[in-house]
């Protein structure tokens, strides 16, 4: 029996903290907070950190510096997060494979989601699957179809990712047949198939959608709750009637578990504001959304995201690789 798992959590509302004092009335901050990154220089996250330490420095009356401590999917920036003083001058920029896809495959972790205080989300953003132009499919039944005759390999950056389980869902919902092939970018997939090397690819936006517009591969469907108006002829998954396939990964912000309530209040309130200014909401991807969370709605959609996960890798034998 296929697990039908709805993934996209809504939003929740923003917090409004309209007492809280200004970095001058109080003692903290009283010197530079430092923001963890598990991202190497040049990527969108990248991009997107900067432009949200510079616009919340004003607010926060000290400066916040990019560490970037990229590798393990994540893992190494995140570890070092839970492992670091609860003052408030250590902030974790959360990537969604450390906080829902490494604790959902049960990967040993040297930490857990409760040594963390979430803050909030920053964005969320869909998947998409694209083909080559020589596969015979013009839309996600014939891709099926086409799989039930002989398996698609589809190229992803890992066992047990967001992509894989997507396919995975994909598989269980229709009797399709993919292969999931890992390569270590979504780039190098889409030069693979431009050239013939593999038929389809679950990706993120940026990395398909050039290609997608100058005709060099389709992208079929993607998993965003509603059609987005730079592609506003691609549909979504749920739209073809798998609802299942609904999802948005996440990004976010947090700090040590025990990090005073006040600090907390007064991060939530001032990443938030930076997070929304049009510095920050210009430079996101096409495909992202704001999505500005309390800090008990941010923990609460990243555990049922967890768990629902979770449910489907266990019903599919995903493993991590």
């Amino acid at each position: 029996m296929p697990a039908r798992r709805t993934l996209m959590l809504a939003a929740g509302g923003a917090l409004a903290l309209p007492g809280l004092p200004r970095a001058q009335d109080g003692a903290w901050p009283s010197r530079p907070i430092r923001m963890v990154l598990p991202f190497g220089p040049g990527g969108v996250s990248d991009t997107l950190s900067r432009l949200i330490a510079e616009q919340a420095r004003p607010l926060l009356g000290q400066p916040v510096i990019i560490d970037p401590k990229p590798g393990s999917n994540g893992v190494i920036a995140t570890e070092h997060v839970a492992r670091s003083a609860r003052d408030g001058y250590t902030l974790g920029y959360m990537a969604y494979g450390s906080m829902v896809m490494g604790p959902a495959l049960g990967v040993p972790l040297n930490y857990r989601m409760e040594d963390f205080q979430l803050i909030t989300a920053i964005f969320r953003a869909a998947q998409f699957l694209a083909v080559a132009p020589h596969v015979p499919a013009r839309s996600i039944a014939e891709l099926v179809a086409l799989s039930k005759s002989r398996p698609i390999a589809y190229g992803t950056v890992g066992h047990g990712g967001t992509g894989h389980v997507l396919m995975e869902i994909l598989a269980g919902e229709t009797r399709g047949r993919f292969d999931n092939v890992v390569y270590r970018t979504e780039t190098t997939v889409v030069q693979d198939m431009i050239g013939g090397t593999i038929p389809a690819v679950v990706a993120s936006l940026m990395p398909v959608l050039q290609q997608h517009l100058a005709g060099q591969i389709r992208i079929l469907a993607h998993t965003a709750p509603r059609r987005l108006d730079v592609i506003a002829d691609v549909p979504t998954f749920a739209e073809l009637g798998y609802p299942a396939m609904t999802f948005q990964y996440c990004h976010g912000f947090a700090v040590p578990a025990g990090t005073p309530r006040p600090i907390v209040e007064r991060l939530h309130r001032d990443l938030s504001t930076a997070i929304l200014t049009e510095a920050v909401r210009s430079r996101m991807t096409p495909d992202m959304t704001p999505d500005i969370t309390t800090p008990e709605a941010f923990t609460a959609s990243i555990r049922r995201e967890t768990e629902a996960l979770a449910a489907v890798i266990r019903a599919r034998g995903i493993t991590a690789g």
